[in-house]
């Protein structure tokens, strides 16, 4: 593979510490929900990774999509070698070794059981609890049903090119599917979802993925809305389990490093410089 459209991230390490590890590769983009899920993940269990930029949809330079810019993709998923490591061709895949692991919630579960079991609650009871909100994410049709429709209009369209009627529909997507995550945090007391939601677990990372893109896109919807380019902004539920979910999140360095970053840069929102409240608002409707 072509790995000449690379970022590195590696920590500190000691000539031991490097005879004793072997750095990770993953194959994807830092603006693909899936993808950040995984490099998240990665954070949490502190391994060293390789990222090989690999898109068909979005390329250098830019964060719209190639078919309205007429850029080039970063490519790679086309490959012969690629597809020998992804039979699918979709991102992220991870290369850990002679292993390649594809799908983003199998990368998640191969993570943590291999270098972080406290993450799936230390044993296969523990698992049984986080694994089902993994599937569930699945089953609901995040990413179909609400997450690229409202991606690619608020963050990868041009204002005047959106179709605002689609985004609100997403939306909709969203506070529907949602609200499952919202009752269970409201029932237990949170903050996060696995077992009695007192640990953070590899449960919370395919729905604290899902709850940034949605929240980063209101917010630049809303800052769109301000400068006179976009509708205004439909009503925003109040969540306060979600809300506080969102906080605990931004306590996690490797959230901050390997999801919310990514995702602010995405919507072209600025860096936070503290805690960013869910929406970009501290009121709701």
């Amino acid at each position: 593979l072509d790995h000449s459209n690379r970022n590195r991230w590696r920590p500190s390490r000691s000539p031991v510490l490097r005879a004793m590890s072997h750095e990770l590769k993953v194959f994807g983009r830092p603006s693909s929900s899936n993808t950040q899920k995984v490099l998240w993940m990665l954070h949490e269990v502190a391994r060293p990774f390789e990222l090989t930029l690999a898109s068909a949809r979005l390329g250098h330079g830019s964060q719209q999509l190639c078919e309205h810019t007429g850029g080039q993709p970063f490519g790679v998923v086309d490959t012969a070698e690629y597809k020998q490591l992804c039979p699918t061709r979709q991102i992220p895949t991870l290369q850990d070794g002679d292993l390649a692991v594809w799908e983003s919630h199998t990368i998640l579960r191969y993570l943590a059981e291999e270098y972080k079991p406290d993450l799936h609650l230390d044993n296969a009871r523990g698992m049984a609890q986080c694994s089902p909100w993994l599937d569930w994410v699945l089953a609901s049709s995040f990413n179909l049903g609400c997450n690229h429709h409202l991606v690619d209009e608020i963050a990868r369209t041009l204002p005047e090119k959106r179709d605002y009627e689609v985004a609100a529909q997403a939306h909709r997507g969203y506070t529907e599917r949602l609200a499952l995550a919202e009752e269970r945090l409201t029932a237990s007391g949170g903050p996060f979802l696995a077992g009695d939601g007192r640990r953070f677990s590899v449960a919370d990372v395919p729905v604290g993925a899902e709850l940034t893109r949605w929240s980063c896109a209101m917010e630049a919807w809303s800052r769109d809305a301000a400068a006179g380019v976009a509708p205004p902004v439909p009503a925003l539920p109040a969540l306060p389990g979600l809300r506080e979910f969102f906080l605990q999140l931004q306590a996690r360095p490797a959230f901050l490093q390997g999801c919310l970053s990514h995702e602010r840069e995405h919507f072209g929102l600025q860096a936070a410089a503290g805690a960013v409240p869910l929406f970009g608002r501290t009121d709701h409707e």
